[in-house]
């Protein structure tokens, strides 16, 4: 990704991220939805759960992350945005449950690869992403 291409897309996800915690509606048990936790002025806080079922292997993945502004999520959403590509471009995610997430730079990937080789390569892929300050690799293999 270009460099120009790269600032549009940080921006765009910058302003996003920003509008769309200006307009979110707060989930109430009536909606059938969960309660939303709600953070003190200027750290909000995002919870993820999420699950992924491939054939018999299983992704769970539960993060809690800080941020000081929407700025810091939306540079975090580009990076996992940009290593899954890459993992995708490469072949390792075809057909794996592969979960990437991150927090202020720091990638995590877990879930299921095909090898260990690929496991390895997954964690070079997203090192090498510009912006990727380090990687914590919890990726399995059969």
């Amino acid at each position: 990704m270009t460099l120009l291409n790269r600032k549009f897309v940080g921006s765009w996800l910058i302003f996003s991220v920003a509008m769309a915690s200006l307009v979110a509606p707060i989930a109430s048990p009536e909606d059938g939805l969960p309660p939303t936790a709600v953070a003190p002025a200027g750290a909000p806080v995002v919870t993820t759960s999420k699950s992924l079922n491939v054939e018999n292997d299983k992704v769970k993945t539960s993060a809690e992350h800080l941020y000081n502004s929407p700025a810091e999520r939306a540079n975090d959403d580009l990076l996992i945005t940009e290593v899954k590509s890459s993992l995708a471009e490469k072949g390792i995610s075809d057909n794996y449950p592969v979960e990437v997430d991150c927090d202020h730079g720091t990638i995590q990937l877990s879930g299921v690869v095909a090898s260990a080789d690929d496991a390895k390569k997954a964690e070079s892929i997203a090192m090498s992403t510009d912006g990727v300050v380090g990687v914590k690799n919890k990726l399995t293999w059969r």
